[in-house]
C-alpha cells in the first residue's frame, strides 16, 4: 500500500472505531438503511419510526415532516420544540420544482439594536437566559402553512400522534447529560418536567410531559390559534417578561407569520443543489464553496488527501469571511445572493488558492461576529413513494433554548435572539466588528447556519440533506455532498467519514480526533494551516437515491443516536 493510499485510509479506520466505542451511537456502521419506496430519516428513533408509520399510512413527506418535527420537539427538547423555529427545502415532483419555507423566529416589536448592551459591552445573560432572549416562535405556524399546502393526511390526526409519542419518553444517555449540564439554568416550571423530585432522572425513566402533550392536544383540535392565542400564548408572554422589561407580546404572537422564500439554487457537476435563502446563510455559502471546489479533482486526489483537505479548507474560509460580511434578513437588508453564488464569484476567490500554501485569514476582508451559534439543533430528511422529498433543519438555539419554560405549557422558549450581532460596531476578540446586516430590529429573523439542502439529478431527488451544529453545519453538508458526488461514498459512509471545518477566523483548521492521518497532518502544517483536533462534528442526516436504479439509502450520523429507515 503506497503512503498516500494509507494516509487517506488510516483516518477512516480510526473514526470508525471511535464511534463504535461511542455510548450514544445507535446505528450500525456496516451498510446504510435501504428502501425501494420510502426513507425517513432524522435524530431520534422514536420520531423516525413515527415518520415511517405516517408513509405507511397513505401519508406523504409533507404528512411525515409535520408528525417527525414535533415528535422531535418531545424527544429532543433540548434541540428543538414549540418554542422555536426551523427551515424547510421541499421537493414537489407534481409541480417540477423546489420551494423553501421560512419558518425562522422573528425579534419582538420592543426589540432594538443596543437592547443587550451594558455600558457599551454585550451581556450574554440577557440575549441567552433572561425574559428577553426569546424571538417570537415559528415552528407551529410553519408546519401548519406546510401541511396547508402540501399535506395529505388530517392535520388533527398527525398533531396528535405526535402528542402521544412524546407524552413519556425514555431518558436516553444524551438526555440525561443534556439535563446535567443545565439543570442551575431552569426555570421552575422547567424543573418540574426535567428535574422530576428535584432529580435528575434515571436512564431508561420515564420523562413525563403532559403539560406538552395538553399543548398538542389544543393544538390538534385548533390549528396554530391554539398556540398563537389563549392560554398558552398568555403562558409565552409570561415568561417572556420580568425585571422590569417585557419581550414577546400577544401582538407579536398574533402577527408571526412563515415565509416562502426562493430557494438558493446552484449547479455541481451537472447536479441541481437546492437550499436555503436567507437569513440563513447555509444555502448561499453552500453553493458558493462548491462552486469554488468544482474545477478541482476531489475524486482524483482523494478521500481525506492534503490536496483535497486543502482545497476543502480554503474554499471554508472564503466563504465565510462573506458570510460574517454580507448576510442577515433579506427582508432587512439587501443581501447579494446572486453575486455571491454567481461562478465568476468563484472563480476571483479561486484564483487566491494556491496548491501548495495556505492563503492568510487576516488578508481576508470580513467582519467576525461577536458570538458563536449553538451546536444544539436538529434535523430530519425524507422522502416518499412519490418522489416528493423534504430536508428541515429545526432549532431552539442553544441547549434547551432559554431554558425557560411557559408555565402550565411544557414549551421550552428558545434563546434566539442571541443569533442577532448584539454590538455591531463593536470590536471582538479579533480587534474585528460584527456586520450590521445582522445586527437587532423589531420584527428581523436572526441570522442562521442551518443548511437543509436537496440535491436533484435530471429532475429527480438525487441527495437529500442537513445537519445541526451552529457554524460548522455549512460545511458539515458540504462534506456530505461532496463524499457522495466526488469520492462515491454511500449514504452512511457520507455522514461516518470524519469531517473538517475552518470558518476563517478563528485561525485554525479544525478536525476531528484521529480524522486525519499524521502524514497528512505535517503536510497540511507545511502549508501554514494551524491545526486544532476536536470532538465529533455535527450529527448529519441523509438520504442518497441511485439515479439509475431509484434505489433509496439512508443513515443517520454515528455521531448522534438517530435512526433511518424505510420500506
Amino acid at each position: 500500500m503506497n503512503s498516500e493510499l494509507r494516509n487517506m485510509i488510516f483516518p477512516v479506520f480510526c473514526w470508525l472505531f471511535v464511534v463504535a466505542l461511542m455510548p450514544s451511537a445507535s446505528v450500525a456502521v456496516d451498510s446504510p438503511a435501504v428502501g425501494e419506496s420510502c426513507m425517513v430519516v432524522s435524530a431520534h428513533p422514536i420520531a423516525t419510526n413515527l415518520g415511517l408509520s405516517v408513509l405507511r399510512e397513505g401519508g406523504n413527506a409533507v404528512d411525515a415532516t409535520v408528525a417527525v418535527s414535533l415528535a422531535l420537539a418531545g424527544c429532543e427538547p433540548y434541540s428543538s420544540g414549540l418554542g422555536g423555529g426551523g427551515f424547510f427545502v421541499w421537493f414537489d415532483p407534481s409541480a417540477e420544482q423546489v420551494k423553501t419555507l421560512d419558518a425562522r423566529e422573528t425579534a419582538p416589536m420592543t426589540a432594538h439594536r443596543d437592547m443587550y448592551l451594558i455600558d457599551g459591552q454585550p451581556d450574554s445573560y440577557l440575549s441567552r437566559s433572561g425574559p428577553l432572549a426569546s424571538g417570537v416562535p415559528g415552528l407551529v405556524a410553519g408546519l401548519w402553512e406546510l401541511h396547508q399546502k402540501g399535506g395529505r393526511l388530517p392535520w388533527k390526526d398527525l398533531v396528535l400522534s405526535a402528542a402521544r409519542e412524546i407524552r413519556q419518553i425514555p431518558v436516553s444517555p444524551m438526555l440525561q447529560t443534556r439535563i446535567e449540564w443545565k439543570k442551575e439554568h431552569f426555570n421552575e416550571a422547567a424543573r418540574l418536567v426535567f428535574l422530576p423530585g428535584g432529580k435528575i432522572p434515571d436512564l431508561g425513566s420515564s420523562l413525563v410531559q403532559e403539560h406538552l402533550f395538553q399543548t398538542m392536544k389544543l393544538i390538534a383540535d385548533h390549528g396554530p390559534n391554539a398556540f398563537y392565542s389563549g392560554p398558552v400564548a398568555e403562558a409565552i408572554v409570561e415568561v417572556s417578561t420580568g425585571n422590569n422589561q417585557s419581550g414577546i407580546s400577544l401582538k407579536d404572537l398574533a402577527a408571526y407569520k412563515p415565509r416562502w422564500r426562493d430557494p438558493v439554487h446552484g449547479q455541481y457537476h451537472e447536479l441541481d443543489v437546492y437550499s436555503m435563502a436567507p437569513p440563513s446563510s447555509g444555502g448561499v455559502h453552500l453553493v458558493q464553496m462548491l462552486n469554488i471546489l468544482e474545477p478541482f479533482d476531489l475524486s482524483g486526489a482523494g478521500f481525506n488527501s492534503s490536496k483535497s483537505l486543502h482545497w476543502l479548507t480554503e474554499a471554508m474560509k472564503f466563504a465565510y469571511a462573506d458570510r460574517s460580511l454580507y448576510l442577515g434578513d433579506s427582508d432587512f437588508v439587501l443581501v447579494p445572493v446572486q453575486r455571491l453564488v454567481a461562478k465568476t464569484h468563484a472563480d476571483s476567490l479561486r484564483n487566491h488558492i494556491q496548491s501548495d500554501r495556505a492563503f492568510p485569514e487576516e488578508s481576508i476582508i470580513g467582519a467576525p461576529l461577536v458570538h458563536t451559534e449553538s451546536n444544539e439543533t436538529t434535523h430530519l430528511s425524507i422522502i416518499d413513494s412519490q418522489g416528493m422529498a423534504i430536508a428541515a433543519t429545526l432549532t431552539i438555539n442553544l441547549t434547551f433554548g432559554s431554558c425557560r419554560m411557559a408555565p402550565g405549557t411544557g414549551v421550552l422558549m428558545n434563546n434566539e435572539m442571541d443569533d442577532f450581532a448584539a454590538a455591531p460596531g463593536t470590536p471582538n476578540a479579533f480587534g474585528l466588528v460584527g456586520a450590521e446586516a445582522n445586527s437587532i430590529a423589531p420584527g428581523k429573523r436572526p441570522l442562521s447556519s442551518m443548511t437543509p439542502t436537496i440535491v436533484t439529478e435530471s429532475g429527480k431527488v438525487r441527495i437529500v440533506t442537513g445537519a445541526p451544529g451552529g457554524s460548522k453545519i455549512i460545511s458539515t453538508t458540504l462534506q456530505t455532498i461532496v463524499n457522495v458526488v466526488d469520492h462515491e461514498m454511500n449514504a452512511l459512509q457520507a455522514v461516518t467519514a470524519p469531517r473538517i471545518h475552518h470558518q476563517w477566523f478563528p485561525r485554525k483548521l479544525y478536525f476531528e480526533e484521529y480524522g486525519i492521518s499524521p502524514g497528512v497532518q505535517n503536510v497540511l502544517k507545511g502549508m501554514g494551516h494551524i491545526l486544532q483536533s476536536r470532538g465529533p462534528i455535527c450529527n448529519a442526516q441523509i438520504i442518497v437515491v441511485e439515479p439509475e436504479t431509484g434505489h433509496i439509502e439512508g443513515a443517520s450520523d454515528p455521531r448522534g443516536m438517530g435512526m433511518a429507515a424505510g420500506f
